[in-house]
């Protein structure tokens, strides 16, 4: 019975471990336009190279551009109204910089696909 526990709780253990979620993308200000607010948005990659940005405050409307880290365009989403949230998948593995324009200003973070 002890063994059957111990099994239990460490797979449960490292079960959580790979939990459904993402990792996420810090993300920074870059420049300012506008008034000075503060607005918060996350960015996350999830486990099937789906970046997910979840605008939780209201900032208008988003453009979201991805380029290479050498600025090779390679796709772009919109946001009309915040709060709300933008999905775009990723299908090539590389490097990359995400930028999001706002009424409120840009916001820049890099990430890596495997």
């Amino acid at each position: 019975m002890k063994k059957l526990m111990f099994i239990l709780f460490f797979g449960l253990l490292f079960a959580q471990q790979f939990a459904i979620g993402g990792i996420p993308i810090q993300i920074k200000k870059t420049n300012d336009c506008g008034e000075a607010r503060s607005i918060d948005i996350s960015v996350e990659i999830n486990n099937n190279n789906t970046i997910s940005i979840v605008f939780n405050s209201d900032c208008g409307d988003a453009d979201i551009i991805i380029e290479t880290t050498t600025g090779v365009y390679v796709t772009s989403a919109y946001c009309p109204t915040t709060p709300d949230n933008v999905e775009i998948r990723i299908t090539s593995p590389g490097c990359y910089v995400i930028t999001i324009k706002t009424i409120d200003g840009t916001y820049q973070g890099q990430f890596i696909i495997n």
